[in-house]
């Protein structure tokens, strides 16, 4: 990305000018993601039902969180990601949602619980 914005600001020199180009001083992009989050494995699919609750919720707070830390790695002129996770099958609802800033991400780093570390970074389920 970075690149890409420097080529954009490398406008032509003029006449006889050294290094007569736009100077990139600081930059910073938001990304809007959304998703449908993995339905629980087919082995799972025979516990009682609040027992498979537990385990969709747990596994989705784990592959939110994990998402997260890898957009920040991958992206890092990246400062805030708004998020929207649906549920897997129709009508696929909003099951959580929030905006999280670099910042708020490695701060909640040390927290051990990926429920927890979600609503640190400013993700909420949404009912």
């Amino acid at each position: 990305m970075r690149r890409a914005v420097t080529r954009a600001l490398a406008l032509r020199p003029r006449g006889f000018v050294r290094d007569d180009v736009l100077k990139l001083g600081k930059l910073s992009a938001q990304l809007r993601v959304e998703w449908r989050t993995r339905d629980l494995h087919p082995w799972d699919l025979r516990l009682p039902p609040d027992r498979r609750a537990d385990l969709f919720r747990d596994q989705s707070a784990r592959d939110t969180d994990a998402a997260i830390h890898r957009f920040f790695a991958t992206l890092p002129e990246l400062d805030v990601i708004d998020i929207r996770v649906l549920a897997p099958r129709e009508p696929h609802r909003i099951i959580l949602a929030g905006r999280v800033s670099r910042a708020e991400a490695l701060a909640a780093r040390s927290l051990s619980s990926a429920r927890m570390r979600l609503r640190m970074m400013g993700i909420h389920a949404v009912k």
